[in-house]
């Protein structure tokens, strides 16, 4: 139909064939009357999703534009949904949360409870696709709870799986398994649905995970022995690719290749390119230490297939991997002509969004900068009205005038507070973008230019290999750096527009301290630094267990930077007389000095080099702290310069009887 565009004529023939013909495919039968309703476009839709996203994308706005004219409001949210989702397939994450929250106030107002539940869920995978798992459970949750308040048992299911795939995308597979075992025992209960083949996908999964391969492969082929139906043609894919993976982890090569072609041949029947594009992307990981060329031939595959389709995100991966392969086979040129494409890509996806965000920030301050003038003005002109108001009744009564005087009096006062609250607010918002940008020039600009001038030295190819690596290993750094910085950055900025959002429940948290520990491990041993333990089994915290991660991961990644090899660090708990627990965690290292202290808290406060040069910011400790706030408690420092430091923050807790 592009080609064709200009011509309004061939256009409307063309999308009216298209709708006959749709119908009479995929219906099975000729239709007594063209798309009428939105489960009419809704059908449509989801047809074209993966087969031709621009096709999908002109019947959703179609379907939007009936909705409004029908007035059905139903309708226009569950389009809503469909919208999003296709967003969310071409990484436009931003525009996809949009348009589920534009679904979410329909089905709240229209007090549509499996509506809204299923919305949720499609909120918390746009957040768990970003990183974002703390928010994705919470959505998550909220519509796990309305689902089982309905006793919607497919909602029930939806919930279970998607709290099943989160665990296994943190590496919880215990977690991942309970929800499954859960989600198993409702789909008995229920029809076979798409959400059951998906359970079994993420059996396959964890299983896979776990190197339990016989109970991976038993579940998958449970599945795909219920698969054999038109609408399941998509997950049987997803089915047959997650056994060929096992086969290939359990060491079964020739079976895994063989299964991912079967996969392949139907990909192609079907017309599912973005599932052939990730069949071959994963038939590729079997080549690639045997027949590297090989697997570059299927990743080329894929590339194509992206790029046909505008998939950016696939494009990414595939650009990753081809970059990865050329330079496993010493073809550094090709495997940098491939990074460039891809971080080109990149920047074109992702910071083109990021300042699309940070005009929209700008925007919205000059928005709010123009209300206030506008209400000074208006405030100047009512008190101009009023003034010539009372010069009239003046010669009229003199008391009437001073009864005027008094109330103009009273009244202007109360304006003057207003205005001054007003002022207040707008020079508060003012210093807070001021704070905001001066990070990003700081923290983000400056490792970009260094950056950017270590790629010029590489790409200029006048450097020897020893020489290379280490400028490799310090863009590593940089960008690793920025990274972190970024998100702290991010995480901070949305805490400051919408709040800390809390999940206040209760658990052991020296569970948790010896699974964020864990992750610092390498940095200690690196460093040659113990990491000591001194928490009792049986305490029990009332707090937001993300909020605990986030404050612990923080200050013992804190102190292990700041000490000095062969050192130590000892986190300690102990219960309070009144209901608190205090945690603290101590350093052997060169500690801080008060007037560092004193600036710590201050966004403009500068980062720190650790005792090995680690880069940092003070970032991580300004959200530990609005964290603890959040939570109820207090955060202290003590410290002396070469004598290391004492971070202590208290929570609400108790001993656990036993």
């Amino acid at each position: 139909m592009r080609k064709y565009r200009h011509n309004t004529l061939f256009v409307l023939l063309t999308i009216w064939s298209i709708n006959l013909l749709f119908s009479f495919s995929v219906f099975g039968q000729r239709p007594s009357k063209a798309l009428n309703t939105s489960e009419d476009y809704i059908r449509v839709i989801k047809y074209y999703r993966y087969l031709n996203p621009d096709s999908a994308l002109f019947y959703v706005k179609q379907g939007l534009k009936k909705a409004d004219a029908q007035k059905d409001e139903l309708g226009k949210a569950a389009l809503l949904n469909q919208y999003g989702m296709i967003d969310d397939n071409a990484t436009r994450y931003r525009e996809s949360r949009e348009k589920y929250l534009q679904a979410e106030a329909i089905y709240r107002d229209n007090n549509d409870d499996i509506g809204l539940a299923a919305t949720l869920v499609r909120l918390g995978v746009v957040e768990k696709r970003k990183g974002n798992y703390d928010k994705a459970l919470a959505y998550f949750m909220d519509a796990l709870n309305i689902s089982e308040k309905n006793n919607h048992k497919p909602g029930m299911l939806e919930g279970r799986v998607v709290f099943a795939e989160t665990y296994y995308n943190l590496g919880e597979y215990e977690n991942a398994l309970s929800n499954l075992r859960m989600a198993e025992a409702i789909d008995k209960q229920i029809p076979l649905s798409n959400l059951s083949l998906n359970m079994y996908i993420n059996y396959g999964q964890v299983y896979t995970k776990k190197g339990d391969y016989n109970k991976a492969i038993n579940y998958i082929n449970k599945g795909l022995s219920k698969s054999n139906r038109v609408e399941f043609n998509g997950l049987k894919i997803s089915l047959l690719v997650q056994l060929a993976a096992t086969y290939f982890k359990s060491g079964r090569t020739k079976d895994a290749i063989s299964v991912y072609h079967k996969a392949l041949e139907f990909t192609k029947q079907i017309k599912n390119v973005l599932r052939e594009q990730f069949t071959l992307i994963e038939l590729s990981e079997v080549y690639v230490k045997t027949k590297p060329d090989s697997a570059i031939i299927l990743l080329q595959k894929a590339l194509a297939i992206a790029e046909k389709h505008k998939m950016y995100r696939q494009q990414i991966t595939a650009l990753d991997k081809l970059g990865d392969l050329y330079k496993s086979k010493g073809n550094l040129s090709q495997a940098l002509a491939y990074r460039e494409q891809r971080n080109e890509l990149a920047d074109k996806v992702f910071y083109t969004d990021m300042m699309k965000q940070v005009a929209s920030l700008e925007f919205a301050f000059e928005l709010e900068k123009s209300k206030a003038q506008l209400n000074e003005l208006t405030i100047k002109d009512k008190e101009q009205r009023l003034l010539r108001n009372i010069l009239v009744l003046v010669a009229i009564v003199i008391f009437l005038v001073l009864v005027v005087t008094l109330v103009f009096y009273l009244r202007s006062k109360h304006l003057n507070k207003l205005l001054t609250k007003a002022n207040s607010g707008l020079a508060e918002s003012n210093e807070l973008k001021d704070k905001f940008f001066s990070i990003v020039a700081h923290d983000i600009r400056s490792p970009l230019v260094s950056t950017i001038s270590i790629l010029k030295l590489i790409g200029d190819n006048e450097l020897d290999d020893k020489t290379q690596y280490q400028m490799v290993s310090r863009l590593l750094a940089h960008c690793g750096s920025s990274l972190e910085v970024l998100d702290k950055l991010l995480k901070w900025g949305q805490m400051q527009i919408k709040g800390v959002r809390l999940n206040i429940s209760e658990f052991h948290p020296i569970t948790n301290i010896h699974k964020n520990i864990a992750l610092l491990k390498g940095a200690a041993e690196q460093k040659h630094i113990q990491v000591a333990v001194e928490v009792p089994p049986n305490l029990i915290l009332k707090a937001d267990s993300d909020h605990f991660d986030f404050i612990i991961r923080n200050l013992v990644a804190n102190a292990i930077k700041f000490t000095e090899n062969e050192g130590t660090v000892v986190l300690k708990a102990k219960m309070l007389n009144d209901g608190m627990v205090k945690f603290s965690v101590k350093d052997n290292g060169v500690g801080i000095s008060e007037e560092r202290i004193k600036e710590l808290f201050k966004l403009s406060a500068t980062g720190t080099k650790g005792t090995s040069s680690e880069e940092g910011t003070s970032l991580g400790l300004i959200i530990c702290r609005e964290f603890i706030l959040a939570n109820g408690g207090e955060l202290t420092i003590d410290s002396t310069v070469g004598n290391g430091t004492t971070f202590s923050f208290t929570m609400k807790g108790f001993i656990e009887k036993i």
